[in-house]
């Protein structure tokens, strides 16, 4: 049994005075003359024993109150370290939560360096012969050995934030293992504390794997920021997917206010190739808040920009970084059947943005694809096997195949090119339902195609259409709808682009070719056939970037930025390779930013942004910490905040379960029973 504060003891000197006063009466004696003392003296025999007997324990009552009183003041505890002492060597395992989170401002600065100086407290108070499992959210092969107490002091300063969480569960499952592991193996193992320093986030932390467990003993010990605040750039789009010179482009931007205050007046900053602009945002409580962005694209080549926002708590999720591609020019390549129609090399013929190549189908073969983006099948009939396997690794490659059969379709080629790119089978043309019921304008195909939304288009003649039926695997999206319900155009959904025209461009099949939506059409479907990459990466995340050009495969491929050179890990999907962004390694060697991606000579730029998962400020408090690990089978666990600085904040991990309550309820009790002892014993 230990004390906290051994010097109140001194006070059980104290219990002299009563002992003292019981055993020198001071009360002066009357005397009374009686005529006979013989009844007299009998009575005051039994009389005076019982009142000895009452002062007796009336005195040991007071003593005992007070004795109780004075250790309850002492705070006495058993030390942890002491039991099962004689099983093996104690062990401490401490983890240091090092997510970006816990940069928030606390008290004595981040919460971090408080959460570093807590736990130097603590392993300063160890025993020398005490193994120490110091850790972060690393969990790696170095951080998972026993280490004495100078080489722990000594890590704690090299311990800095990283983009990496860690759920509490898998937490205290690692240090489960390998104490267990080390205890079979290498040396015995005694008394078990785990200590756990973080803010707790709601957002990232998880309790419910962790293991019952009875013999262990448990510290959350939870930091406070100063203030629950954060305001971060949550994400970033385009509203077309359309990009070229000349174009109008609308960037919209995503904040989220992560407070329980309305923030009036929120500076946006905008950097997008050198183009800078600022805008403002009224944020309500706990909401999110959406801006947009016009420009227009000035020239080709690739482009590179960046959002923040001003923040006073957190900063790591203040910046948004992301990157794209202007063309300067699409190529497309016509492959005329026989039922080609002439409109098709027309309408790209008149647009020096498109390098077209027309060719005859007996004049197809696979160099034809060199540095093509769109390929246009215009009323082929037939489609040999050759022909089909060239088109489906075109398509899966990334490029785009927009598909216009003949008038006499050869249906069972057709369905085999249409089943391996997951596009719905064509059955006999029909001329049922017909009429061109409307354009689904929701879709971003047609976004800036018309300045507003028409119902009473006047509308092309279809004649007769092949009809459509959706196979197993198809997944599409319909552009144009038929009186029927077919599609007369759809487009695919998934990794693949594909453009699919379920009629024919031949006069008998109807008049589409001289309406103005036909030129249209045309020119949007190669407006989206640019091989399109992702305007942004999470590190860490399954992120992948893919690589349509040939990689070289004498050089690696490079992710530059200043001083970060980073070899990414290749991984090949069908026909086209992707740079893998997942795993820790990405997360410690990249931060955010912007970095040229070389093979050879710098194919693209790509931008790499933190996770926005810990940019909730919601955090678990101590009685929802301890409800829940109670929950799971912990039955020896003591939690602390650190709320006012971790100076002010007195941890002791010795001493989990404290007895001056105890201690405390004695001392009533025999100031009940002395109180009793007075008036009810007469």
């Amino acid at each position: 049994m230990k004390f906290v504060y051994p010097e109140f003891l001194w006070s059980l000197l104290l219990l002299a005075i009563p002992i003292i006063i019981h055993l020198f009466n001071f009360r002066r004696y009357k005397t009374l003359y009686f005529s006979s003392l013989q009844f007299i003296k009998h009575v005051d025999q039994q009389t005076r024993s019982t009142q000895k007997l009452k002062h007796l324990l009336v005195l040991l009552s007071r003593i005992f109150a007070l004795a109780a009183l004075i250790v309850a003041f002492a705070q006495p505890y058993k030390p942890v370290s002491a039991t099962n002492s004689t099983a093996g060597k104690p062990v401490l395992a401490i983890y240091i939560d090092n997510s970006f989170s816990m940069t928030a401002k606390g008290t004595e600065g981040e919460l971090l360096s408080e959460a570093r100086e807590v736990a130097r407290k603590i392993i300063e108070k160890a025993s020398l012969n005490t193994l120490i499992l110091l850790h972060t959210n690393k969990m790696s092969g170095i951080e998972q050995h026993f280490i004495s107490r100078a080489e722990a002091l000594d890590r704690l300063d090299k311990i800095t934030p990283i983009p990496l969480t860690r759920q509490i569960d898998d937490v205290i499952a690692w240090q489960r293992n390998f104490i267990e592991k080390e205890s079979e193996t290498n040396q015995r193992t005694g008394s078990k504390q785990h200590i756990l320093l973080s803010d707790f986030q709601k957002s990232t932390t998880k309790f419910d794997g962790i293991a019952q467990d009875n013999l262990s003993y448990y510290y959350p010990i939870i930091f406070k920021p100063q203030e629950f605040e954060n305001i971060c750039v949550d994400s970033v789009w385009f509203t077309s997917p359309i990009r070229k010179v000349g174009s109008n482009n609308e960037l919209n931007i995503r904040v989220v206010n992560n407070s329980d205050q309305e923030i009036t007046n929120a500076e946006i900053h905008c950097d997008i190739d050198g183009v800078k602009r600022d805008v403002f945002l009224d944020l309500q409580a706990k909401s999110n808040s959406t801006t947009v962005i016009n420009y227009t694209e000035r020239s080709s080549g690739m482009k590179k920009g960046k959002i923040s926002v001003n923040d006073k708590q957190l900063f790591w999720d203040d910046d948004f970084y992301f990157s794209y591609t202007v063309d300067n020019q699409t190529g497309v390549l016509v492959i005329n059947g026989e039922g080609a129609s002439q409109a098709v090399t027309t309408v790209y013929s008149l647009e020096k943005y498109y390098n077209l190549k027309s060719i005859e189908e007996n004049a197809f073969s696979l160099d034809e694809l060199k540095n093509i983006d769109l390929v246009v099948v215009n009323g082929m009939n037939e489609i040999p096997s050759g022909a089909i396997d060239e088109l489906r690794s075109f398509a899966q490659s990334g490029g785009t195949l927009a598909l216009f059969p003949g008038p006499k379709a050869k249906l069972a080629d057709w369905n085999n090119l249409l089943t391996d790119i997951k596009m719905p089978n064509l059955n006999a043309p029909t001329s049922a339902g017909s009429r061109i019921d409307r354009l689904i304008y929701e879709d971003p195909f047609f976004y800036g195609m018309f300045e507003k939304k028409k119902d009473n288009l006047n509308l092309p003649a279809i004649k007769k259409y092949y009809r459509p039926i959706p196979s197993g695997n198809s997944v599409f999206f319909e552009l144009i709808k038929l009186q029927s319900g077919s599609p007369l155009l759809m487009r695919s959904d998934g990794a693949l682009n594909v453009f699919l025209f379920s009629g024919s461009l031949d006069s008998e099949f109807g008049t589409f070719t001289s309406d103005a939506l036909f030129p249209s059409v045309l020119l949007r479907i190669a407006e989206m056939s640019q091989r399109k990459a992702p305007i942004s990466l999470t590190i860490g995340k399954e992120s992948y970037y893919p690589l349509y050009k040939k990689q070289s495969s004498e050089t690696p491929v490079h992710l530059k930025n200043g001083k970060v050179d980073f070899i990414p890990r290749v991984q090949k999907e069908g026909l086209i390779s992707y740079i893998a962004l997942n795993g820790e390694e990405a997360l410690e060697m990249l931060p955010a930013g912007c970095y040229e991606l070389i093979d050879e000579k710098t194919e693209a730029i790509v931008a790499l942004n933190y996770d926005r998962l810990e940019s909730s400020t919601d955090c678990y408090t101590k009685d929802e910490i301890l409800n829940q690990m109670e929950e799971q089978g912990i039955k020896n666990i003591s939690s602390h905040e650190v709320n006012e600085g971790q100076s002010v904040t007195k941890i002791d991990i010795e001493k989990p379960f404290e007895y001056w309550k105890l201690f405390i309820a004695l001392s009533l009790v025999f100031l009940l029973s002395e109180m009793a002892l007075i008036k009810f014993w007469k």
